[in-house]
């Protein structure tokens, strides 16, 4: 299975907003200090504020930070509040196979195996923290508030 780059993105914003709980991040910020397009980082931050990961604050002083503590947010969390298809194989992506046309379908015993490879891919995502992911990791130098 392979994840987009928005998943990448995600994680990335999300470690980092996990490194600092108690700065409230803004979009221009991240855009200087990870490099990352802010249209993508819009769109991300939306997506995992709908998804409980990241709360948002309007107005002046307002940005974005953790939803929920780093220890209740797993990278299968993550993954899922950005990612729209998990189907490694295309009769995945719906349970209605009628529109697909393969000739093993519907008694193709490798579905069931493909099911079951996607459900542990996300196991283990979701078996670490983004807390656990960034313990004891060195706040990476972009990160530094530089003062004027």
């Amino acid at each position: 299975m392979r994840l987009n780059q928005a998943s990448d993105f995600a994680l990335r914003l999300v470690m980092q907003c996990a490194m600092q709980p108690d700065l409230t991040q803004r979009i221009e910020q991240v855009v200087q200090q990870q490099g990352f397009s802010r249209g993508h980082i819009m769109k991300l931050v939306n997506q995992l504020s709908r998804a409980g990961i990241l709360k948002t604050m309007r107005g002046r002083g307002g940005g974005f930070k953790l939803g929920r503590p780093a220890t209740d947010i797993s990278v299968g969390d993550v993954v899922r509040a950005v990612e729209s298809d998990f189907a490694v194989v295309e009769c995945l992506r719906d349970d209605d196979c009628s529109a697909i046309s393969c000739s093993f379908l519907p008694t193709c015993r490798l579905k069931p195996l493909m099911q079951k490879a996607s459900g542990a891919f996300m196991g283990v995502l979701d078996d670490m923290t983004i807390e656990r992911a960034v313990f004891g990791l060195p706040l990476p130098e972009a990160f530094e508030v530089k003062s004027a």
